[in-house]
């Protein structure tokens, strides 16, 4: 995929994220649907030991978490002498987490009622899909390039996607996001990947005029 053709891609997420974005603060009747019907599916599927290990996987993609993991991959980056992509990783996590946190104040959606597990602060989007999403992105531009076997490279891909899919059926299993809210993460986490991952070349270029050639 062309540079061009991924950012018009990106382009049209971003704006798929803002149509939700916008029918969540008019409270369209078809967005409310939406999330009744899938919270009645999920009161379905409620058994203790799938709330154990969906209670283990949320907390494994939760934005603390994450953001930990990446600071460790970002370390490992710049200890293996690759400060550049150490500080475009941990960038694109930093400011990706603040548009979230944008997106959440704006938007101020209440969160469920009756959560399995309490959480607090707004509901969209979800940051818990938002931050895992991104985190396997990166892992995923890191890992390709160096597999050769194509069905490798699609095992990882799709190993990754799962990954993505337990932790955002974790949110609205929990009841601490409604599915609108999980949708919202994935189109803005693809969104932002593919718009801004273009400019990747750009903005390293720049970090090596402007760190000293030492840290490079």
């Amino acid at each position: 995929m062309s540079d061009s053709h991924q950012r018009r891609l990106g382009a049209g997420l971003l704006a798929g994220f803002l149509y939700l974005a916008y029918c969540v603060m008019r409270q369209a009747v078809w967005l409310q649907q939406l999330d009744t019907n899938v919270s009645h599916l999920m009161s379905r599927a409620v058994t203790p030991s799938n709330t154990i290990v969906l209670n283990a996987i949320a907390f494994l993609g939760s934005p603390v978490v994450v953001i930990a993991l990446t600071c460790i991959l970002c370390v490992w980056l710049w200890v293996r002498n690759s400060a550049i992509t150490s500080l475009w990783i941990g960038g694109l996590q930093f400011l990706g987490s603040v548009i979230t946190e944008l997106a959440k104040q704006i938007v101020a959606r209440p969160r469920p009622l009756h959560q399995l597990i309490p959480d607090s602060g707004f509901s969209f989007p979800s940051g818990h899909t938002f931050c895992t999403a991104l985190f396997v992105f990166s892992i995923l531009a890191l890992v390709l390039p160096t597999i050769k076997k194509r069905h490798c490279r699609v095992a990882a891909i799709l190993a990754g996607a799962i990954w993505i899919g337990f932790v955002a059926f974790s949110r609205f299993y929990f009841r601490d996001h409604f599915a609108s809210d999980v949708l919202a993460s994935i189109l803005l986490a693809s969104g932002y990947w593919l718009v801004i991952t273009p400019y990747e070349g750009a903005i390293k270029k720049l970090l090596r005029h402007i760190l000293p050639e030492r840290i490079q």
